[in-house]
């Protein structure tokens, strides 16, 4: 049987409630201030509003981020006690203070770097890990091209200006996304508010640069950035279960990247909404097991969760392709998809895979739930 025989489409549109004076569907962009590029996207990626997203800028110190994950890839113990190196980053770049003798654990060098955004300390960071900067810097590079980073080229570990140190808004916010959701270290730290280490045989408390954390609801960071005039800023919130990723580059003062970052995360919060629709443990169909036909495959969704992010009000259309009933599969083969947008603007994707199962289960046909339409 034809490949395409043997797939049914499903395409359907249904109403959402309306809420009160959500009578237009069409979104009035969020008002910003002074970045001249800006994102917000959900936890799946999907962008809600952007401005000059693929523009290419300085990202500043918004680089850590990436120095972080590199260091934390190499496998090195977070423990292990770093030798401090001379460095010359200019008088007015921030720095610990840490000096020739101190040593440093790298967990506290990280810690410091993406806290108080100590350029010393994301330089040593460099050298111990990798045995100097231009391998480090390798490194950073080869990670932004597996992220999938197209518009992103490093240069040095800590972000100050220099040719060929770029970056764009979109890049950043997958960046963003990756660190919190894959490095439990970085997603703990760039929430916290201070951290305190030995420099120069002293104890010192350095405090973070975010002046979102405690004061605006759900901010979990991410990272402050500003060279010769142009702040940054790569945000993340949680609110209400909805979790949302914002980036503004090209701000002309420190305080106008946080007014923007609070601006793009109160439309999104005042005009969005997110339903989960699809879990891991959900039961959407069953299909012939392709090496024992007397054995049953489960079609289940492939991610432990999903959700869909749409404007509050008006319709969401939604396809579903899927292998017919009769189609024979095999354990982890992946059989169907269902994909939801506004607009042409996509609100989410669920992929569904074939599970093999050793005793009956009951079905639960959530194809039959008002956002599908369809029974499996």
């Amino acid at each position: 049987m034809p490949i395409a025989a043997a797939l049914l489409v499903v395409a359907l549109v249904f109403a959402l409630p309306r809420v009160a004076h959500a009578d237009d569907v069409s979104l009035a962009d969020p008002v910003l201030s002074e970045a001249q590029c800006a994102i917000v996207e959900d936890s799946a990626g999907n962008v809600l509003y952007s401005k000059n997203a693929d523009t290419q800028m300085p990202m500043a110190s918004i680089t850590k981020v990436m120095t972080a994950m590199v260091a934390l890839d190499s496998g090195m113990d977070l423990d292990t006690p770093c030798q401090i190196h001379a460095t010359d980053l200019g008088a007015d770049s921030q720095t610990a203070g840490f000096v020739e003798g101190d040593t440093p654990t790298l967990r506290q060098l990280l810690r410091v770097m993406l806290i108080y955004s100590a350029n010393d300390a994301a330089e040593n960071i460099a050298l111990n890990v990798a045995g100097s900067e231009d391998a480090f810097v390798e490194l950073m590079n080869e990670k932004a091209q597996e992220l999938g980073m197209t518009n992103t080229h490093f240069m040095n570990p800590h972000g100050l200006d220099e040719d060929g140190h770029y970056s764009t808004v979109s890049d950043l916010a997958l960046m963003g996304r990756i660190a919190l959701s894959e490095y439990p270290f970085i997603a703990g730290t760039v929430h916290t508010r201070s951290v305190t280490v030995s420099v120069a045989g002293a104890q010192k408390t350095f405090y973070s640069t975010d002046e979102l954390l405690g004061t605006y609801k759900g901010i979990r960071g991410i990272k402050t950035g500003y060279v010769a005039g142009s702040a940054a800023f790569l945000g993340a919130c949680q609110r209400n279960g909805v979790e949302l990723f914002t980036c503004v580059l090209g701000a002309q003062t420190s305080s106008g990247r946080f007014t923007d970052t609070v601006s793009l995360l109160n439309w999104a919060y005042s005009n969005f909404k997110q339903t989960f629709v699809a879990k891991s443990s959900w039961v959407v169909g069953a299909r012939p097991y392709a090496c024992n036909f007397a054995m049953t495959c489960l079609v289940t969704p492939t991610d432990d969760e999903t959700a869909v992010t749409w404007p509050q009000g008006g319709s969401l259309s939604f396809s579903t392709t899927m292998l017919q009933r009769n189609m024979v599969v095999d354990d982890g083969q992946l059989v169907g998809s269902t994909a939801w947008s506004q607009d042409g603007r996509s609100a989410g994707s669920v992929h569904y895979t074939a599970r093999l199962i050793l005793d009956n289960i009951p079905r639960v046909n959530v194809f039959t739930l008002p956002l599908y339409g369809y029974a499996a």
